[in-house]
């Protein structure tokens, strides 16, 4: 059979056409990032698990603006989730990721970031401060108060894991240094640490530090009008204190300025303290030794959204060894979680107090374990599987960065304690 010429090209035009528009319209749909997986729960973390996270956050841009993303928000949480992963497997891949987070949190500090692009704006001093406004953009003077712990917290937990292994520090950065943060990796890790103690220098201790008692966190008066005068909530004075003890523990890894380490100590140690004094005693129905505490000083009681944080910032102070926590001081908490949040299921939804009751909002409860609290099976390993189960009947396996990368996380310590 012969074929015409013109209907030859004709038709493979016409498939040539169909061909390029499905090309087209494949490559403009937006990039899905991959879902990530636990193969098992125990053992040690696979490579698979390991290359699932970071394919999957190599598509989760960072937030842009300010407000609160990088502290409650999802750029916060994924710095976090990359320390812990880069503990867990050591892929440089990973903390490149962690620092492509930081630089952009970095370079969005107030008064890092150009009035254009959203910065420069005036806070409740009447002056550009170097803080991560609270605030929506257009609320004039702009809130920030000590929540700001939260974002040096990040930044110098990054710099810590960097200034923890010395055959990093003289190379170059893998993914460059497009904000002039630092080109090699110590250099990088310096700039978080000076970073950090900038904003202790010139926003915490000059706006919330009461040194006329016990060097407590409270925010000041006029002109400020979010809590004047008032001690800070629990949660947010661990923020702080989170900020503190990774700076003290980068300070110690440079045996550098042991004056700071000292004025931090002198912070860190008393607010532990003081939280520690405005817990009250009680017990689970299992007979457990649990607490109840307020969400701030001097009453009511602390909701199981904050009270994640207040964990967090217990692990993070224990973990440093320097704060005179123990095991047997944090068990408590652990049992709190476990045996009273977790143990009273209302309508499918766990505790939304840490005294077992529910209420709404930050107190409406959870049908799943909420990151910080996975910290806690440290403590009561008995509730790991239980804790991971959770998650994953409620889907949160192959989405949330910051859950999937505490089980990794914890289920390496686990794996690793077996074998010693």
């Amino acid at each position: 059979m012969i074929i015409s010429k013109k209907r030859f090209f004709s038709s493979n035009n016409t498939l040539f056409y169909a061909i390029t528009s499905l090309l087209i319209l494949l490559f403009s749909l937006p990039v899905m990032a991959q879902k990530m997986i636990i193969e098992s729960l125990s053992g040690p973390v696979t490579q698979n698990e390991i290359n699932a996270f970071k394919a999957h956050i190599q598509n989760v841009d960072a937030p842009s603006g300010n407000g609160n993303v990088w502290v409650f928000g999802n750029g916060g949480k994924s710095i976090e989730a990359c320390g812990l992963m880069y503990e867990v497997s050591h892929d440089r891949t990973i903390l490149n990721r962690m620092i492509c987070y930081c630089d952009e949190m970095l370079s969005r500090r107030n008064d890092l970031w150009p009035a254009e692009k959203g910065g420069q704006h005036i806070i409740w001093t009447g002056k550009i401060e170097p803080v991560w406004p609270s605030s929506n953009p257009d609320v004039t003077p702009a809130g920030a108060g000590i929540e700001q712990g939260d974002e040096i917290a990040h930044m110098s937990y990054c710099a810590r894991l960097i200034l923890s292994d010395s055959s990093l520090w003289n190379e170059k950065v893998d993914i460059g240094d497009s904000y002039q943060f630092g080109a090699t990796y110590k250099e990088l890790a310096l700039k978080y640490i000076n970073e950090g103690d900038y904003v202790i220098d010139n926003w915490i201790i000059s706006h919330f530090i009461r040194t006329n008692q016990s060097n407590h966190y409270y925010f000041p008066g006029s002109p400020n009008t979010y809590k004047a005068n008032e001690p800070a909530p629990w949660n947010q004075a661990w923020m702080l204190t989170n900020a503190l003890v990774r700076l003290v523990e980068c300070h110690l890894i440079l045996n550098d300025d042991m004056q700071r380490i000292s004025r931090y100590d002198a912070i860190i140690q008393p607010n532990i303290d003081w939280f520690r004094a405005n817990v009250r005693p009680t017990k689970s129905a299992k007979g457990t030794l649990c607490y109840t505490w307020a969400y701030a000083l001097p009453k009511g009681i602390e909701d199981t959204n904050h009270a994640a944080y207040d964990s967090e910032g217990l692990w993070i102070a224990y973990d440093s060894g320097r704060y005179k926590l123990n095991f047997d001081d944090l068990l408590p908490f652990a049992n709190t979680y476990c045996d009273i949040v977790m143990g009273t299921v209302t309508n499918g939804k766990f505790a939304g107090r840490v005294d077992g009751t529910t209420g709404t909002g930050h107190g409406g409860g959870d049908n799943y374990v909420r990151d910080e609290y996975i910290y806690l099976a440290e403590f009561r390993p008995d509730m790991f599987m239980e804790m991971a189960n959770t998650e994953i009947n409620a889907d949160k396996i192959a989405s949330s960065i910051p859950i999937t990368a505490r089980l990794l996380w914890e289920k390496d310590r686990r794996y690793k304690s077996q074998k010693q």
